[in-house]
Parts: C-alpha cells; structure tokens; sequence
C-alpha cells in the first residue's frame, strides 16, 4: 500500500511530546516530509532525531509561536526549504484550571495565546502556500472542552471552541481553492501531563473514565491515526467537520450482555 503522506510536505506545530510526537512519527511512518516546531528546543531536537531515525526527511525551527512573527517565519522557512506546503497540523494548546470567576486576566489571555493564537497565526501563514500549490489540509487540535463548555476550564473551553469555528470558517472560505481545514476532539487522551494530574486524583484513571464512551483514555496513537487519516488523500471530500471520539456518553448505560 502506498503511504498515506508520501511525498506531502507537512507541518506540525507543538511536535515535541504528547499526541505532537505521536502525529509527527505517524506523519514519517506514512512517508512525508516533516517540518517540525517545538517551543522547548530540546524536545524539538530529540524528536527531529526520532523522525529522521524512522527514515523521514525531517527539520524545522523551534520557537514560541504564540507570536505572529515566529509563527509565519517557521513557515517561511519551511516553504524556502521544500517550495511548498501541503498539510498544516496544529497541536499547541495549553489549560489553567479555574472557575470563570476566579481567572485573572494573564490566565485567560496565556490560554487564548498558546491555545488559539497559534492555530491562527499558523493557519494564516500557510493560506497563500496552499493557494500557489493547489490545495492542502489543515488539521487542527480541539479538545470535549469546546463543545459545550467545561467546569473549571472556561478559558480552555473558550479557545478551542474557537478553533472548531476557525477552522469552519476557513473550509468556507478557501473550499473552492481546494485547502480543507478540520478540528479533531478526541477526549482524554494517555499523555504524561494526565497521567500524572489523574494519580493525584480521587480515584484516579477509573475515575476520569468511567463516564467516557469507551470508558478509557485514548491513546496517543490513535489520535494520530485521526489526523494522519484527515491530511491525506484519502479523506479528499472531508471538511469543515470536528471529529469526535471518545468524549463523555449518557450518563446510563445498558447492561453488559
């Protein structure tokens, strides 16, 4: 079978650990080229090495692109580098806890910042590459919290509803010019940071999951599967869409036959 991303040139903000890393080793196992980012220049280094170890070409810049100039720099380089640019993947998102109440103003803007801004300015930067080239996917990284809302993550909620709607928005403007955009919410998934804030938990993992619709985590690899399978071909008439996955089902549930 003939990879998934062979020969598309493929961008992926926040590759640098968690469902980043998994989507940026996915992306090389499916044949692309791989431009990466990373905010934390020794997680970006250690996972340019892991690509370029699975056979990928693989390069990019680390930097905070929560800043609009960094963010159309990484992709400037990235279309001096390879002449074009076929799939944007945006991973970056980061949460503080807190009721609406209690957020001050620097919570609320650092989680609009890292969490929407990003995908804004990433997604701007990649729009007249993808128009020269004929098209290209963005995929973009939304979270359960932005459907519906969620106690105590307001200010998360808040931006990745925004990216759900960005990225609406751009499948309604740029469809005719061949660019798809879509959103991905795949419910709690297994990285470190969770892990770790679900152990000092009541209950811990059973807890958080007992609610959800496969009554697990989902695992990075999967996700990855999901955004792989929406950048490529293969997924040529999807978008404007929010895939969703394991997000929190009905509260009864039938009996176990």
């Amino acid at each position: 079978m003939v990879p998934l991303l062979e020969n598309k040139v493929c961008l992926i903000s926040g590759a640098g650990a968690g469902i980043g890393r998994a989507v940026a080793l996915r992306f090389a196992a499916e044949g692309a080229t791989l431009w990466l980012n990373d905010i934390d220049g020794d997680r970006f280094t250690s996972v340019v090495a892991e690509c370029i170890e699975a056979g990928a070409a693989t390069a990019g810049t680390p930097g905070d692109i929560s800043k609009g100039a960094v963010a159309q720099e990484w992709v400037d380089a990235a279309v001096a580098e390879h002449g074009r640019v076929d799939v944007l993947y945006n991973n970056v998102g980061v949460s503080r806890s807190g009721l609406i109440g209690d957020l001050s103003d620097d919570d609320w803007r650092f989680q609009q910042r890292a969490t929407l801004d990003t995908v804004f300015f990433c997604t701007r930067a990649v729009l007249a590459p993808m128009v020269a080239a004929g098209g290209g996917s963005i995929v973009s990284m939304s979270s359960g919290a932005g459907i519906g809302g969620q106690a105590g993550l307001g200010g998360y909620a808040a931006a990745k509803a925004g990216v759900i709607s960005l990225m609406e928005t751009v499948a309604t403007e740029y469809g005719h010019l061949s660019i798809r955009a879509n959103a991905v919410t795949p419910g709690p998934t297994a990285t470190p940071p969770l892990l770790s804030y679900l152990d000092r938990q009541p209950g811990g993992v059973a807890a958080h999951t007992a609610s959800l619709n496969l009554e697990r985590l989902t695992e990075p690899h999967e996700v990855a599967a999901t955004v792989a399978w929406l950048a490529s071909d293969q997924a040529s008439s999807i978008s404007g869409i929010c895939v969703r996955s394991n997000i929190r089902g009905a509260s009864r549930k039938p009996p176990r036959s």
